[in-house]
């Protein structure tokens, strides 16, 4: 037999106040957020000044449903487990998140979450830079390459006019040009050429 198992035949035959001392003392150890939700449920509502039954007169009222008193009492008391509609509930009637309802670390991982997006942002931001580094170069490159084949296609039509059109080139690869270009060109001055800006 497991101890677990002799735990929860020995609690079946005990009386209620031995129950709820091996209970705690499991709870101690390894608490659940069901535990946490007991606790923190008698804390933020004598934080709030409601007692349990003023808590329970919301509850009803949010769910539609009655809610005892003694329903919060057991709860508080870990003699009842909590659903999850009234858990929600109780955080509404309190006006707490949920989630302070079921943590200790609400705080702290709070802050852990806000510095691991914060570490995220600066990722992201040194990637965004990097890459608008890149389309910078990219662009010059392109508006480059563009000036020399217009100077190439002046110089033929200049020489030979009939070797012009070896310069021009084909519609799809200029329209995407002309469009991609427009855009440059449309950018305040310095904008597109200052990588820094």
């Amino acid at each position: 037999m497991t101890l677990a198992s002799s735990i929860s035949r020995r609690a079946t035959l005990a009386p209620p106040s031995f129950v709820i001392s091996i209970r705690k003392r499991q709870t101690d150890m390894n608490p659940l957020p069901g535990d946490y939700f007991a606790r923190r449920l008698r804390q933020e509502r004598e934080r709030c000044g409601v007692s349990q039954r003023e808590l329970a007169r919301r509850m009803s009222a949010l769910l539609g449903s009655n809610v005892e008193s003694t329903a919060i009492t057991r709860i508080e008391q870990q003699t009842r487990a909590v659903r999850l509609d009234e858990a929600v509930t109780a955080a509404e009637a309190l006006g707490v998140p949920l989630i302070t309802l079921v943590s200790d670390n609400y705080a702290r991982e709070n802050e852990a979450q806000i510095q691991k997006q914060l570490v995220e942002l600066a990722v992201a931001e040194q990637e965004w830079e990097r890459l608008r580094q890149k389309i910078h170069r990219i662009t010059q490159t392109i508006q480059e390459l563009s000036a020399e084949r217009g100077a190439f296609h002046s110089h033929a039509l200049d020489v030979n006019p009939e070797a012009a059109g070896d310069y021009e080139l084909d519609p799809e690869t200029q329209a995407a040009l002309d469009a991609r270009m427009g855009d440059v060109r449309d950018q305040p001055a310095g904008e597109a050429t200052n990588p820094d800006a």
